[in-house]
């Protein structure tokens, strides 16, 4: 078996040499991969330099007003956990020694991306699902039934989540590899059918929603230029897709270039927001947005309240959008990594020295979502096996009870009729 890279694991405690040294590794490809995205024909036109420019001006005014108040040091921590996020979903070959060729050991690999710790394992486990995705493509097999099937029957529950994330981005970014802006709508329309087409049939059931999802990403990641027309096409073959597609646009944007500049914080939220075309996906877009965030700065509580919470707190709290990303990235999190020490350590967070209205705005976009989404939704979803649903803005509380319905109705059928085993009633 050869590997890509002879490295051993780095375990979360690995120390900060070892940790630049891996981000050092992982950037280089993540610019590979992200410089033909910048190198577009809108980039010749001086207004999208205007833009540009009012993008940094507006960044960097947040940054000295941060600077005087002493955020800083957050801020840096911010990037720096952007950075490892990035390099775990796209360069997790070299850090648990992916084989080049087959066979592809996923039992063996997943147990590797569980060594590298609780915060870092759940993206870890993404980029391995990007990585089984891709050595069907790299071996020119069209990828069928890759986590329904007998050979992945067995993997533990808590890695189906972000596998099935995984595969996902690595059929949209199959799909839309070669593609450019002025790919004919036609082409592109059957593109982005093909890629429903493989999630639908290559998912876990339940966890399509967590392969759709990255469709929104990898478009908004490496083929901005094209988010608008993979919506319309969207629009015209998978309209269901449209909320999951949006939600991963909102997380793409999150890890946008122009978003590792200081003072990104609340500013990234009005990206995610403008960007979408309607009401409906703006939900799902700021919801996916405030998703990563929660996922990457939840290690240190202190920088979502002092950067986004406290300046930004009530413009986020004006609908539910915000508080229902962290409601889905926190039942995520605790299903893939329930023994993270950070979980609650996050939700339970007080300013210190404290300070009433953030200690209010964080309870009522952080706190309560979170708690409310772990005791009560999270349970209805996962034994229902929906968690892919979760992956898009919906009304957790209506979806729930719709799916607690569904179920005693199905056991009153079976109390009365004594048939057999119950199917279950779609929500």
């Amino acid at each position: 078996m050869t590997a890509r890279d002879s490295g051993s694991v780095q375990g979360e405690d690995g120390g900060l040499l070892g940790g630049l040294s891996q981000l050092a590794s992982c950037a280089e490809q993540a610019l590979v991969q992200k410089l033909p995205t910048l190198l577009t024909p809108q980039l010749l036109n001086p207004l999208a330099w205007a833009e540009v420019t009012v993008e940094v001006a507006q960044r960097s005014v947040v940054a000295a007003q941060q600077l005087v108040a002493g955020q800083a040091l957050l801020g840096a921590a911010e990037v720096l956990s952007k950075g490892e996020v990035i390099c775990l979903v796209l360069d997790l070959a070299k850090l648990i020694d992916v084989p080049e060729a087959p066979p592809f050991p996923l039992y063996e690999l997943l147990g590797r991306a569980y060594a590298l710790g609780p915060f870092r394992a759940l993206w870890g486990v993404e980029g391995l699902g990007r990585e089984y995705g891709d050595s069907f493509w790299s071996q020119g097999i069209t990828p069928h039934a890759i986590l329904s099937d007998a050979r992945t029957s067995e993997l533990p529950s808590r890695s189906l989540t972000m596998l099935n994330a995984g595969i996902g981005l690595s059929f949209a970014m199959h799909q839309l590899q070669g593609t450019h802006a002025w790919t004919p709508e036609p082409e592109l329309r059957g593109l982005v059918a093909e890629d429903v087409r493989l999630c639908r049939d290559n998912a876990r059931e339940g966890y399509v929603g967590a392969a759709f999802e990255n469709l929104g990403l990898a478009t908004q990641s490496f083929h901005p230029q094209l988010v608008s027309a993979v919506d319309r096409s969207l629009r015209q073959v998978a309209p269901e897709v449209l909320g999951y597609y949006w939600h991963g646009v909102g997380r793409s944007v999150f890890f946008d270039l122009v978003n590792f500049l200081p003072g990104s914080d609340g500013l990234l939220f009005e990206m995610a927001a403008q960007m979408a075309p309607d009401e409906a996906t703006r939900l799902s877009a700021v919801a996916g947005a405030a998703w990563g965030y929660v996922l990457v700065t939840q290690r240190d509580p202190r920088v979502a309240a002092k950067l986004l919470i406290g300046p930004y707190g009530e413009r986020l709290a004006a609908n539910d959008a915000f508080a229902n990303g962290v409601a889905s990235a926190m039942m995520m999190r605790f299903d893939t990594t329930p023994d993270a020490p950070f979980i609650q350590a996050f939700l339970k967070y007080r300013p210190s020295p404290p300070d009433p209205r953030l200690a209010e705005l964080w309870d009522r976009l952080v706190r309560v979502p979170g708690e409310t989404a772990l005791a009560v939704y999270y349970p209805v979803i996962k034994q229902h096996q929906r968690l892919g649903d979760i992956f898009e803005y919906r009304d957790l509380p209506a979806f729930v009870a719709q799916l607690s319905q569904g179920a005693q109705g199905t056991r009153a059928t079976r109390a009365t009729a004594g048939a057999g085993p119950a199917r279950r009633v779609p929500a």
